[in-house]
């Protein structure tokens, strides 16, 4: 008793009053070096240092970098100081050595480490009086991990971000609390888009909601990049890449459960590059003076449907739940004809598709595109004879020139005008846009050094950029994170789809993404976004700047398999969800009775003059019946819907009369 007075007394000595609570540095990891993107960050946490003294703390090593770089970004003093064990850890002389510092820097490393062996110290003590002092923090990857209030501790695993997504609960996700807690309210996360970091901090929160009742922000600091927060709570980014900022909200859905994938809905999503501030208690967020205003495309998808696969393997098309069986059960009948488009003299994709058609009975035909057969009248004809379409194995930089302003292209348009559907195999999905992102396995650091590249893409599905293959590739998980933000910016996209290798959507031609696959997608709502901005940073004197973009005010939902996404009022169909509720004049009641047999009646309320379409679809996507198409006087209005001759199952009816859109869920029991 006598000797944890005398140390509590001997503690007490060092805490100076009249200082306000400390600031922190977040950084989310990367190598540092001199005249590099770590100079403004660090330089922050020195000068936020009262004194200037600063300690460099780990639980193993010294850094033979870190003293020599803080001294001359301006530090009094720099020097490493190791902690191995609990028993150091509660000497006497760790504590004063690190009471006489006012600026803390913790190395990364393993979080549980840090956790096991300082969490209830004396040197955790210290370190806390240290920042009520009003002395600085800062830690890179896992030291930053450990500041946030909710620590993601790893004490079992890394997890995986994929397994993640399929399975939040199993997948190893633990956190600890009564640890330092620097940043109230928060979970922090690192290397975020390096290692694809962004469903797992999603399914993160979703799991504390569940374990804890309540919401916790999501904080995602990229590598390179740095968050530093000064007393006030203010907070401003720093850096090369980008800080994710992630919230519940009254409106967010999700749901886990053993064994199953995540599911959720409208999580708040700022996405903030250099010289953003945001204030992490309020949200307030004030993008610096040269950000842009964003104005998203409308969406159309011209194909009825459109597939997109995010896988690059074969067997995965070709499986018992693969795209080439819905792609065949959307063709109007089985005798249609099938053109696989894909780069004339390529064989390694075509020939497993080609397979596959042979098998199912599906008459099937070759056509292979280049310069040379762009324009060919008898290529033209033979795409012209056929009622469905499989684009594999094709060049991303020149797909778009053989269908532009050429005799193919045009007759390709007239078939997707015949409502003929369309699958787009791979990174050929990608595609399917209006633009899309180019380069993305030729360099690693692609994204880093801004070698990534712009490149014209079919116009099939407008106003969504689409990235697959998400974690298909280790090496180029950052180009694809990075690159598909970068690119709905570029392209001002309403809508971001990511796609895992297994994973596949269908796209209809009423705006209905349904999803099949055993990763979930990651859908990212843009319509709201009111700041945009693109980072700066150039590597090592590159000519292109890294990158990324900011998007304040995004939406992100996570939608899983056998989902449907309504593009039109962005809900997952069938999920309770709770969003503004459009105007009165604008309603469509659930239908009665329901679930029916055979018929049931639908509602809607129109105030004025205008045009309407009251569809009704299966769970597919694909259009079932049109009970309304054309323009309507104001009123309420009754309209049946027959479902004879339909099977037994789930089906949506959609009420459209832009910008407004309603839908409800049909419930047909033989």
């Amino acid at each position: 008793m006598r000797t944890a007075l005398r140390v509590a007394a001997a503690l007490a000595l060092f805490v100076r009053p009249g200082f306000g609570q400390g600031s922190v540095l977040l950084v989310g990891g990367g190598s540092e070096n001199y005249n590099d993107w770590s100079d403004a960050p660090y330089r922050w946490l020195v000068q936020h240092a009262p004194n200037g003294h600063i300690l460099v703390l780990h639980y193993s090593t010294a850094s033979t970098f870190l003293p020599a770089y803080f001294q001359w970004l301006g530090a009094t003093s720099a020097t490493n100081l190791i902690i191995p064990s609990a028993a150091t850890a509660n000497d006497t002389n760790t504590a004063n050595a690190i009471l006489a510092c006012d600026g803390i820097f913790l190395r990364g490393g393993d979080q549980w480490q840090y956790i096991s062996l300082w969490r209830g110290t004396l040197a955790e003590t210290a370190l806390r009086q240290v920042f009520q002092r009003g002395g600085v923090i800062g830690g890179t990857s896992a030291g930053m991990a450990v500041l946030s209030q909710v620590i993601f501790d790893a004490r079992n695993t890394s997890v995986d971000p994929r397994d993640a997504l399929r399975d939040p609960l199993s997948s190893g996700i633990t956190f600890t609390e009564n640890f330092l807690g620097f940043v109230p309210g928060v979970l922090g996360d690192t290397h975020f888009f390096e290692r694809g970091r962004l469903g797992r901090l999603m399914a993160m929160l979703s799991v504390y909601r569940e374990r804890n009742g309540r919401w916790i922000t999501g904080v995602g600091v990229d590598y390179s990049t740095a968050l530093a927060i000064d007393m006030s709570g203010d907070a401003r980014v720093m850096g090369a890449g980008t800080v994710t900022v992630l919230r519940g909200t009254a409106g967010t859905t999700y749901s886990i459960a053993p064994g199953n994938p995540l599911a959720m809905s409208n999580l708040r999503m700022d996405m903030l590059t250099p010289g953003y501030q945001i204030n992490l208690s309020s949200g307030e967020i004030r993008p610096p003076s040269g950000a842009l205003p964003f104005s998203p495309n409308e969406v159309h998808c011209v194909a009825s449907p459109l597939i997109l696969d995010g896988s690059g393997s074969a067997a995965l098309w070709t499986g018992a739940t693969g795209s080439l069986n819905h792609f065949v059960a959307a063709l109007s009948s089985p005798a249609d004809t099938v053109g696989v488009i894909s780069r004339a003299g390529s064989t390694s994709g075509s020939a497993s598709v080609g397979a596959f058609l042979d098998a199912r009975g599906v008459a099937w035909r070759a056509l292979g595109v280049s310069d040379g057969t762009k324009n060919d009248p008898a290529l033209a004809a033979l795409c012209h004879g056929c009622r469905g379409f499989v684009f594999v194995s094709n060049s991303a930089e020149s797909l778009a020139g053989f269908f532009t302003s050429t005799l193919l292209g045009a007759s390709f348009a007239a078939q997707l005008q015949n409502n003929s559907p369309a699958l787009m195999l791979s990174g050929d999905c990608a595609l399917a846009a209006d633009s899309a992102v180019g380069s993305i396995g030729a360099d690693a650091d692609g994204a880093y050094y801004g070698t990534l590249t712009r490149l014209k893409g079919l116009g099939i599905a407008r106003g969504i950029e689409i990235m697959p293959r998400l974690y298909d590739d280790a090496d180029s998980i950052d180009n694809r994170f990075s690159g598909l933000f970068w690119g709905m910016g570029r392209s001002r996209a309403a809508y971001g789809l990511l796609l895992d290798g297994g994973t596949s959507a269908q796209v209809s031609s009423a705006g209905l993404l349904s999803i099949s696959g055993t990763t979930p997608a990651i859908v990212v709502d843009a319509r709201g976004v009111t700041s945009l901005d693109f980072p700066s940073f150039r590597a090592n004197v590159r000519s292109n700047p890294r990158v990324g973009a900011a998007l304040v005010g995004a939406v992100i939902h996570v939608v899983r398999d056998a989902q449907t996404f309504d593009l039109a009022s962005g809900e997952i169909l069938g999920v309770r969800t709770v969003r503004p509720a459009p105007p009165e004049d604008f309603f469509l009641s659930q239908s009665y009775p329901n679930p029916f047999n055979p018929a049931t009646r639908l509602q809607f309320r129109i105030a004025r003059h205008q045009p309407v379409r009251l569809i009704v679809y299966d769970l597919t996507g694909k259009e079932i019946a049109t009970l309304l198409d054309g323009p309507v006087d104001p009123g309420t209005y009754t309209v049946t819907f027959d479902g004879s001759g339909l099977a037994s199952g789930v089906y949506f009816c959609r009420l459209l009369s832009p910008p407004f859109a309603q839908t409800r869920k049909l419930v047909l029991i033989r």
